[in-house]
């Protein structure tokens, strides 16, 4: 009899089969309940306020996807659930209409003309402009497209939406895998490359904790008209961050879930035991002829016999150590419960989350119970907006929030030298050789011969570093007044503010003293059938422990008057600020609070909607400059003409909206490396002084750990009075354009950046001089670029639908740092870009002995010249003959990418939507550090990861005319371990990064059950990447470890979730 045949699902399946029933159950509600209703038709006419008849009018039934389009005619006919809905009338160039539908069936609605765009808003600095207005270089992004990523921080949620973006995330750990964000790349060498962000209107140090959903919008600033009102904090750019309000009305209560799923991007493959000895002995061979020793085999035949027979498990294991210490999958899941509403006098928004996140480690309790290697993290935010309309003129804003973190994960090393915790843990794994043994009857167990064993590592960390348990909590409050002065002249108003926000940080690290054993064979041979000699390395230990704290204040204020009026077809505004911040850190050199003062201005006018000007400038200083260089001025200056408005523009033209804008000023960057009061000298070296170490200073008498001789002095650096903050001048030329009655909409922006006064430590004078030189702002660099954005959006019959794309170029470069003129001018970093890879360049490998032997080879510095096929043919650059350092030549491009881009797909149909996101990098380098450590190229130990072996030259695969991607295997080292072109990659990726499909069930349904909407969905992030790297590496990981330490891969997240509204 046949057996049938059964089908296990897997841990990914079931979620999802369990997503499309219930999409199923939902779509077909209305069938399975045999409800009794039927549709009601109305129709009717649109026209504009002259009585023409309005073509494509867009009619939505509110709180549905239900919607149709009036003909060429202005008539429209449209299903409506009940007598009881709502139509709403849009187009653009014309205001809204609500129509509530009664016992009528024919209707006549009249939308009133308005101009292009002008009903849109945005935020700038201290306020909100209308979009048409506005002249500077900004980007929005709402929360319909934040919360559209499964990801744990806002960063990641950004990256390949908004033009002028740079992201790049480093690392997947939980907790710790936010992206690093750049507007319009890198200006400067030496400080701070973060942009300025605020939360509604409030200076935040880390805004990647705050909930997407209670956030209403995300906008950046990118020229220096929209930055110079923060003037010494503006030249990075701006984040503006605005949080959901509530609005007058009944409580309205939204639930969301997510529930997700992780797993690694890309994850290095491992080799058998038996291709890793025989690799391993045949780099061993070829290095006899560089050290020239005698060739003895590491492994024998009988030792290659037995890794791949497997008889001999304890003295011949074959471990896949990717497999057996990370999981496939881990999950993560995500609460958010808010509820908004009020009354005319008295409006709010409340919100709570929770969100939390597993790490994909296994469960390695066995090897150490008080050792977790596995990071968590866990955040909670809760927050409340209060609105207070005390009288028709005084108004009051209350905001309160706060966000709780824990994170658990392995300790550094004990003296942090080694980065965290994780990486070095990861970076055990990545060098391990499957001939570990690992563990015997869950005892961590090394062979009597020399070891890297993976559980061995972990124990070490236990040891050493121990369990690192992190908690955080911002708490934060702000009281925001608003009187209108009307009275005194139209337009009139004021405002003031007044933010308290703490930071709390709490770390406790234990450790503990845990035992792994030596294993010896029972009778000196291989493995019998039992096995013993069990020999501890050492006594277990009581738990250590330690504790730090951390913590910080920061009280804003601000008062400012505000003013906006019509004189007939002149509009004006204009707005006067001051502002004060100051940061009470006990870590704070010589405990002096931070601080920073703000005079602000911003003057804005326009002639009929049609000629814009605005002027914005800022008198801001710090307490970090020397007493009257501490204040500087910062002014911007911006243009533009909207030629859509002018009266002899076609009214009948493709072209619906036409502007031109230009902008200039100076902002300026006082974060500069961190370091405070340069102005100041530093302490005389002394001992006992607890500003100076024992190498900083001179000592007379004995020397050694235990002094006892007499300390002398060491004069420190010398103070620069003249120390300042670093200046951008900043030019912006930008075009918006939209075509087909705003169905295509265009914004494309050139810029340039000079940013001077860059801090940096003279290398023109020589250290001979015994002289400590001092801080100067002597640095020069220019950061240059366009970018564009296009959308287009519309319908086919019923189904809608966008497309969108957004490209960025940003290309800097050295202009000056004092650089001392090399041997070659082609060594000079001056006049490179920023971080850019200097490399022996790699002309492929000698793959013959005929070419090694070419009288004309130029000779090796490194291995006595002892070189040999599967070697890397290096070019000699500079002609002497010597391959070395001094033939190393601008390769490639840096490790930050020069382009950016995205492009994003979406359609909706009666209810269901779908969404595609695409992002991308281009002109950026990955140097394979790790590939050269790993391979024993370097001399460091080798790996066994598959790659290594299975496409390293050999004379079989060169003669096979198979792939060869990496020289010859090496155990000792070899010449290749010059730095050079060879091991340089493009890292440029297109990554499918973001898909949402969703479902959204019909009012009718939902209202019976007390819901006034539900909206159903799966997710996912990080889906499909593509790029030349090698397999086993994520492109966007541009960092690919060092000695001892490999950073923690990239995620991919799926997720599944409901959205519900009461």
């Amino acid at each position: 009899m046949k057996k049938k045949q059964v089908i296990a699902l897997s841990s990914w399946s079931k979620p999802f089969l369990s997503f499309f029933f219930l999409l199923f159950i939902i779509s077909n509600s209305p069938v399975l309940a045999q409800t009794a209703n039927k549709d009601i038709v109305v129709s009717g006419t649109v026209k504009d306020d002259k009585g023409n008849a309005l073509v494509g009018v867009t009619i939505a039934e509110n709180g549905t996807n239900n919607r149709v389009q009036t003909n060429d005619a202005g008539i429209f006919k449209i299903k409506v659930a009940s007598e009881k809905s709502i139509l709403s009338f849009s187009s653009t160039n014309f205001g809204t209409e609500t129509v509530a539908i009664s016992s009528k069936r024919v209707y006549s609605v009249v939308l009133k003309t308005v101009v292009a765009q002008i009903d849109e808003v945005i935020v700038v600095g201290y306020g909100t402009q209308k979009k048409v207005n506005n002249t500077g270089a900004t980007a929005t992004i709402k929360t319909k497209e934040l919360v559209q990523s499964p990801v744990a921080n806002i960063s990641n949620s950004l990256v390949g939406r908004l033009p002028g973006l740079f992201a790049t995330q480093s690392g997947g750990e939980p907790g710790n895998d936010g992206s690093k964000i750049r507007i319009r790349g890198v200006g400067t060498f030496s400080g701070n490359t973060d942009p300025l962000t605020l939360v509604d209107g409030i200076q935040v140090d880390n805004y990647n904790n705050i909930d997407p959903n209670e956030i209403e919008s995300l906008t950046i600033l990118k020229d220096a008209s929209s930055t110079a009102v923060y003037g010494i904090r503006g030249a990075n750019g701006v984040i503006l961050i605005t949080t959901k309000r509530g609005k007058a009305g009944p409580p309205k209560v939204s639930y969301t879930f997510n529930q997700g799923f992780n797993s690694f991007t890309n994850l290095r493959t491992s080799q058998t035991s038996g291709e890793y000895a025989r690799g391993f002995n045949q780099g061993k061979l070829a290095d006899t002829y560089v050290n020239g020793n005698t060739y003895t085999p590491q492994y024998t035949p009988l030792d290659i016999e037995l890794y791949e027979n497997g008889k001999d498990p304890i003295f011949h294991p074959n471990n896949n150590w990717f497999k057996l210490l990370f999981r496939d999958v881990s999950t993560q899941s995500q609460h958010n419960l808010n509820i908004s509403g009020g009354q005319k006098k008295v409006k709010y928004f409340i919100s709570g989350g929770y969100f939390t996140q597993q790490g994909l480690f296994q469960d390695l309790s066995f090897i150490a119970k008080d050792f977790d290697p596995n990071s968590t993290y866990k955040r909670y935010n809760i927050r409340s907006n209060f609105n207070f309309d005390v009288t028709d003129r005084f108004k009051i804003l209350l905001d309160l929030s706060s966000q709780t973190e824990f994170r658990n994960g392995p300790n550094g090393n004990g003296n942090g030298t080694d980065g965290t915790g994780t990486a070095r843990v990861i970076g055990d794994i990545a060098r391990a050789a499957p001939t570990e043994l690992g563990q015997v009857d869950g005892k961590v167990s090394n062979l009597y011969t020399p070891s890297n064993n993976p559980y061995a590592a972990i124990l070490y960390q236990s040891n050493t570093g121990g369990v690192r348990r992190t908690y955080r909590n911002y708490l934060n409050g702000s009281l925001r007044f608003d009187y209108d002065l009307s009275y005194i002249t139209p337009g009139l108003s004021t405002h003031g503010l007044v933010a308290i926000q703490t930071y709390n940080q709490q770390q406790k690290v234990t450790g503990k003293l845990l035992i792994s054993y030596m294993v010896y064979p029972i009778n000196g041979g291989p493995y019998n059938g039992g096995y013993a000699n069990f020999v501890p390395n050492a006594t277990e230990t009581q738990f250590s422990f330690s504790a730090s704290a951390t913590y910080n204040r920061r009280i804003t204020g601000e008062f400012g008057i505000d003013y906006k009026r019509k004189f007939g077809n002149h509009n004006v505004t204009a707005l006067l600020v001051y502002n004060q911040q100051k940061t009470y850190d006990p870590s704070l050199a010589f405990l002096v609070p931070q601080a920073v003062q703000s005079y602000v201005g911003r003057a804005t006018y326009d002639y009929k909607g049609r000629y814009l000007a605005e002027i914005n400038a800022a008198y801001n200083g710090t307490e970090n400059f020397a007493p009257g260089k501490r204040f500087g001025l910062f002014p911007g200056y911006s243009i533009g003409w909207v030629a859509s408005n002018e009266s002899f523009f076609p009214k009948k033209s493709i072209v619906s909206f036409l502007k031109i804008r230009g902008s200039y000023g100076e902002v300026g960057n006082d974060q500069i490396g961190g370091a405070r009061f340069l102005y100041r000298p530093t302490s005389y070296g002394a001992f006992g002084d607890p500003q100076a170490s024992s190498t900083s200073i001179y000592y007379f008498g004995n020397v050694g750990s235990t002094y006892a001789g007499i300390a002398g002095l060491r004069e420190g650096a010398t103070g620069n009075p003249n120390v300042t903050w670093e200046r951008a001048v900043k030019q912006n030329i930008g075009l918006e354009i939209n075509f087909f009655k705003d169905k295509l909409r265009f914004t494309g922006d050139l810029f340039d950046e000079k940013r001077s006064d860059i801090l940096a430590t003279p290398q023109s004078i020589s250290a001979i001089t015994g002289i400590v030189q001092p801080a100067t702002n002597l640095g020069k660099m220019e950061n240059k670029g366009y970018e564009f954005d296009v959308n287009f959006s519309d319908f086919i019959g019923k189904v809608g639908y966008r497309i969108g794309g957004n490209f960025s170029f940003a290309r800097n470069k050295l202009i000056y740092q004092d650089e001392i003129p090399k041997q070659y001018a082609y060594q000079n970093r001056t006049g490179q870009r920023l971080g850019q890879n200097f490399l022996v360049i790699a002309d492929g490998l000698y793959n013959t002995w005929d070419e090694v032997n070419d009288a004309k080879r130029p000779l090796y510095a490194s291995s006595n010249n002892r070189i040999q096929p599967g070697d890397i043919k290096f070019r000699d650059a500079n002609g002497d003959g010597i391959i070395n350092d001094l033939d190393a030549v601008p390769t490639g491009y840096a490790n930050l990418p020069e382009k950016t881009f995205g492009l994003s797909l979406s359609a909706n149909y009666k209810g269901f939507d779908i969404s595609v996101l695409f992002q991308g990098v281009g002109n950026v380098s990955l140097y394979y550090t790790s590939f050269q450590r790993s391979t024993g190229y370097g001399g460091a130990p080798p790996s066994g990861t598959a790659a290594y072996f299975n496409e390293s030259w050999t004379a079989e695969r060169y003669a096979a005319g198979l792939p060869i991607k990496f020289p010859r295997f090496s155990v000792t080292g070899s010449p290749n371990s010059l730095g050079s072109s060879f091991f340089l990659a493009d890292a440029s990726y297109l990554r499918l990064k973001n898909t949402e499909i969703g479902y959204t069930a019909k009012p009718s349904i939902l209202k019976r059950i007390g819901i006034s909407s539900m909206r159903i969905y799966a997710n996912a992030n990080n889906l499909v990447t593509w790029s030349k790297v090698y397999k086993g590496i994520d492109p966007e990981n541009t960092s690919t470890g060092d000695t001892n330490t490999e950073p923690y891969p990239l995620v991919r997240t799926v997720n599944v979730g409901v959205n519900i509204n009461f």
